[in-house]
């Protein structure tokens, strides 16, 4: 996101059917209701904030979170750089056998370095950077309105994205389960080097 952008959620309508924006809707290929994003991309970088809608796109089209062109893929799979975790009971070392969940979008090698150095988030935590054969899209997360609660509550949660439920929601994120990786040192010099940004504009070819 950038300083000069903001998040909206327009007022609800909450039906039989599900939730719906008053006027104009923001919805993907599957129906899914998302908030809408006001205002130009001016101002300075928030990197510990991303636009919902690019972050859907993302994730759907395995782009860079950064550049928003292509991830790097190599034979090992997706590039993926994940938040450090603390190892406590409250945030867990990941279990790979499992499958790890997360919002995160995968990165090209050139932005996974300045996202280590620039994410508030990454820069105090570390990070673990992983190359992913399996990266299957499981679910949505957001705020999900109950039917039959009076007042209305909504909850943050997430869901599967075969879940009924996604119909009372408003996504702000979709979710993937990463599985098969192998670790990959991003400040390895020898590695980044020719590294390019994955949304440089395209070479003119000659005639």
């Amino acid at each position: 996101m950038w300083s000069g952008q903001r998040v909206v959620t327009p007022p609800l309508h909450i039906g039989p059917d599900g939730v719906s924006h008053r006027g104009t809707e923001e919805r993907d290929a599957e129906g899914q209701l998302w908030p809408q994003v006001h205002g130009a991309r001016t101002g300075r970088p928030e990197y510990a904030v991303m636009n919902p809608l690019l972050q859907r796109q993302a994730m759907d089209r395995l782009l860079c979170q950064v550049g928003m062109g292509p991830a790097t893929r190599t034979e090992h799979g997706m590039l993926w750089i994940l938040p450090r975790p603390a190892g406590s009971p409250e945030d867990p070392e990941y279990d790979w056998t499992e499958g790890v969940t997360t919002t995160e979008p995968p990165v090209c090698l050139f932005h996974a370095r300045v996202s280590a150095h620039q994410c508030p988030r990454l820069g105090k935590r570390g990070h673990v950077a992983v190359y992913v054969r399996d990266a299957e899209l499981v679910a949505v997360e957001g705020t999900y309105y109950p039917p039959m609660a009076r007042p209305v509550r909504p909850i943050k949660t997430a869901r599967p994205l075969d879940s009924p439920d996604t119909r009372l929601m408003v996504a702000d994120r979709l979710v993937r389960r990463l599985r098969a990786p192998t670790p990959v040192d991003i400040t390895d010099r020898l590695l980044a080097r020719g590294a390019l940004p994955c949304n440089r504009p395209a070479r003119a070819t000659s005639r």
